[in-house]
């Protein structure tokens, strides 16, 4: 039976900000424009302004989509249209929506359809309107305060209003065009079906304490007024708040003839503790610091953002991370909550006392404190629970697993069985020659650097800012290394050095610390000869596909293939990590290459450079991602409600009783799948009422 193909697109007007998530916007925005086209017909366009009934054509597409014979195609459908829609009476059936922004982000390319359309060059009347922003401005949000009236409309501005009809028409074209165009590699049922699972997520949302939220918002304030008037104070009124930056600098400038050149929280931080620094100066510093603490914001963010029924929706993005699919966060932005310091017992406390309003009075430092409780908002209703399971170290065991270093593989089977040693003790005791059990905490410590660190290429500079970030004294660490380490390890580190330093390769780290750290990096990748000829294998098959596309080539797990268009790493669930437009770089690297894509920082569409080590971090990340996907389906399937995913967690809701518990939540996230057949997957967790750091 052949299905027809409509394609939509709205413009709605709220009093909401739509930065609040479209869940939020929806309940209480106004549809104004829909337009809409059946297969390749001209695109129509219904103003509900004027009061006309739907047109009759609308209307057999829309029966034809309930009815599952008609797919209706939209730009970021999935979590926007269709849910300003379903608020508005018209629920279409998830498995009959076609998102044209998932399909982008399925094959590495980017969301925005105006983005979109520059990377496939479609021709001007088809493009994005460049008027287009202008328009969604003046008709889709209220007026400026000091306008004359508070909403525009087709009464106020009808030539903008009839261009804007034009625009909203001119959308759905482009969007047909890019449907079209987009490729098709990752469209399985298998995503289809995640997919859905993912809008049925972010449909569900998640419960919040709304009451902790209120509360932290008001702390906020207030202490935002108090750091203001005690940097007033001890700068005698010359600054007006900490957070005024330029003014803080000429403020130390004149007063202590200390030049900053920035204010990063590092250097902050660092300058606190310099004992040069007057004391009166380091005080300020520490009020800029609590002043601009931005993890607080979050509170704000979701107080607003939450439905009327508490629960927050539409944080994940599927796909929405470039080059590996994983899941990214949208609005509370819960992929990258900060890490708590306090222990789960005083946080617990602390959201009493923040309730209580007390907080203030019991710590110098509230916003502190606040940080602390922002994983803690995510709560179980009432006759439920959280059950909530993480992978247990799941990328060292599939980079063990791709690469078939198989004294790790079988160290993590032996560690899961009970009769192990613990992989950490073991990769240290492994680079220094000594016996597992003799391994020390502080060893172990370095032992779990080393495998974070070094996976994927990385070298003396990467395990250092590792080492940092885990509170290793890199100067005691390097001697300790250098009285126990290898000699001959030692000295090849000691003779390379003037390399690196000649090419700028040292990280700006002191020259024992270097040599200290790559001693390291060579003694971790002698007893890792896998994994390190796995960087090299896949690497050099990419190049030879680059160099011949008529070449299919396997490295370790991956098939590697080239398209007019693509670089296409098959992994072994069948899904392709997309490396578009790819080319040889010309930087030297005999693996390195050349590829269109996002970058992180600017977020615009450039080159970028990528090589063998950090395509194996991709893989891996992806097939870890694949996993987790899997076994959120599993999950769904016997009653664990998935509301959220952090990197390779799930947090479930399911019914407060026995039949559901962690035990069985981890036996269904560590069943494999069959392309994973000799993987050690393991998972840990706990069940609770309120979401905590494990």
């Amino acid at each position: 039976m052949s299905i027809d193909y409509s394609f939509h697109d709205l413009e709605s007007y709220s009093e909401t900000p739509i930065k609040f998530g479209s869940h939020r916007y929806a309940q209480d925005c106004e549809i104004m424009l829909w337009a809409y086209a059946l297969n390749d017909e001209p695109a129509e366009v219904w103003d509900l302004t004027s009061g006309a009934p739907m047109p009759a054509k609308l209307k057999k597409i829309l029966d034809a989509a309930m009815a599952g014979k008609c797919y209706t195609v939209w730009h970021n459908g999935m979590n926007f249209d269709t849910v300003v829609l379903k608020a508005h009476g018209y629920d279409i059936p998830l498995r009959m929506i076609v998102d044209t922004m998932v399909m982008a982000y399925q094959h590495s390319l980017p969301g925005a359809l105006g983005d979109l359309s520059a990377v496939f060059g479609l021709s001007e009347d088809v493009a994005k309107d460049k008027d287009g922003k202008r328009l969604v401005q003046l008709f889709c949000k209220p007026r400026p305060k000091n306008s004359t009236y508070h909403r525009a409309d087709s009464t106020t501005h009808p030539e903008d209003w009839a261009h804007f009809v034009e625009y909203c028409r001119l959308d759905v074209e482009a969007e047909r065009a890019l449907f079209k165009k987009m490729p098709k590699f990752n469209l399985s049922k298998h995503e289809r079906d995640l997919q859905i699972l993912d809008a049925e997520i972010n449909r569900r949302g998640m419960l919040m304490d709304v009451e902790l939220a209120n509360a932290a918002v008001a702390i906020a304030e207030e202490t935002r007024v108090l750091l203001a008037r005690r940097t007033r104070e001890q700068t005698d009124g010359a600054v007006e708040a900490a957070t005024q930056r330029d003014a803080l600098l000429s403020y130390f400038e004149s007063e202590y003839g200390v030049t900053l050149k920035t204010m990063t929280k590092a250097e902050v931080e660092k300058r606190i503790n310099d004992d040069t620094i007057p004391e009166p100066m380091r005080e300020l510093l520490r009020l800029r610091l609590q002043s601009t603490k931005t993890s607080v914001q979050k509170f704000a963010m979701l107080a607003e953002a939450v439905g009327r029924d508490g629960r927050l929706r539409g944080c994940l993005q599927f796909r929405g991370a470039s080059r590996t699919g994983r899941f990214s966060g949208r609005l509370f932005q819960p992929q990258n909550l900060p890490r708590p310091t306090l222990k789960q017992d005083e946080i617990d406390f602390c959201i009493e006392a923040a309730k209580a309003g007390t907080l203030t009075a019991l710590y110098d430092d509230p916003m502190e404190v606040l940080t602390n409780c922002l994983r803690s908002e995510i709560i179980a209703p009432v006759g439920k629970k959280l059950v909530v399971a993480d992978y247990s170290n799941v990328e060292g065991r599939v980079l063990a697993w791709a690469a078939g270093e198989e004294w790790k593989i079988q160290a993590f089977r032996d560690f899961d069985e009970g009769h192990g040693h613990d992989l950490y003790k073991l990769a240290y005791s492994r680079a220094f020659g000594i016996k597992p059990e003799d391994v020390s905490k502080k060893q172990r410590q370095v032992g779990k650097v080393l495998e974070l660190a070094l996976g994927y290429g990385g070298g003396a500079p990467a395990f250092a800012r590792f080492a940092k970030a885990y509170g290793i004294d890199l100067h005691d660490m390097a001697k300790n290394v250098r009285e126990t380490i290898s000699p001959m390890t030692w000295r090849e580190a000691e003779d390379s050095y003037e390399y690196f330093l000649k090419k700028s390769l040292t990280g700006g780290l002191h020259r024992d610390v270097f040599i200290a750290c790559d001693a390291l990096k060579r003694a971790w990748r002698a007893t890792n000869p896998k994994i390190c000829a796995l960087w090299n294998e896949l690497g050099n098959a990419v190049m030879r596909v680059i160099d011949d596309p008529m070449l299919v080539e396997k490295a370790g797990p991956a098939t590697i293939s080239r398209t007019s268009g693509f670089l296409l790493v098959e992994l072994p669930s069948g899904r392709k990590l997309c490396y578009p437009s790819p080319c040889p770089s010309d930087i030297g690297k005999k693996d390195s290459f050349t590829y269109l894509g996002i970058n992180q920082m600017s977020r615009k569409w450039v080159r970028l450079e990528s090589y063998g080590a950090k395509l194996v971090e991709n893989y891996i990340q992806a097939v870890s991602c694949d996993l987790l996907c899997d076994a959120l389906l599993r999950l769904d399937h016997a009653g664990y409600k998935t509301v959220l995913t952090v990197h390779d967690e799930a947090i479930t809701e399911a019914p407060d009783t026995a039949d559901y518990s962690l035990e069985k939540m981890s036996a269904l996230m560590t069943e494999l799948p069959t392309w994973a057949t000799g993987l050690p997957l393991a998972a840990a967790g706990y069940e609770a009422y309120r979401y905590k750091k494990d």
